[in-house]
Parts: structure tokens; sequence; C-alpha cells
């Protein structure tokens, strides 16, 4: 999922004009967000997902 939200980001942000540049800039982009996007899915499988499934189970 990160991988194409980098995508699209950059191919909003740069286009594909050049396939060198686009490659480097989707690949900073990447690694830029993953660590974020670690952080929000553990929290989220470790906070969020249990309360709903209790509340789904009442």
């Amino acid at each position: 999922m990160e991988s194409g939200l980098a995508f699209s980001t950059t191919l909003n942000n740069l286009g594909v004009s050049n396939g060198a540049d686009f490659l480097a800039s989707w690949l900073q982009t990447l690694l830029t967000a993953l660590p974020f996007a670690l952080v929000l899915i553990i929290t989220v499988s470790l906070t969020i997902k249990p309360r709903v499934e209790r509340f789904l189970k009442s």
C-alpha cells in the first residue's frame, strides 16, 4: 500500500518525463513513508482493532 501511495505522490509531483529521476524520487518517497506507516499499523492493530472486535462481538 505504501508503494502505491508513494507512486501516486511521485507521479503527481514529478511526472514521468524522466524515468531515472522518477524511480529515484519514488524510492526516496517510499523509504520516507515506510516508518510512519509501520508505526500507524502497529498502533491500529494494538489499540483500535481490539476495541472494534469487542464492539462487534457484543
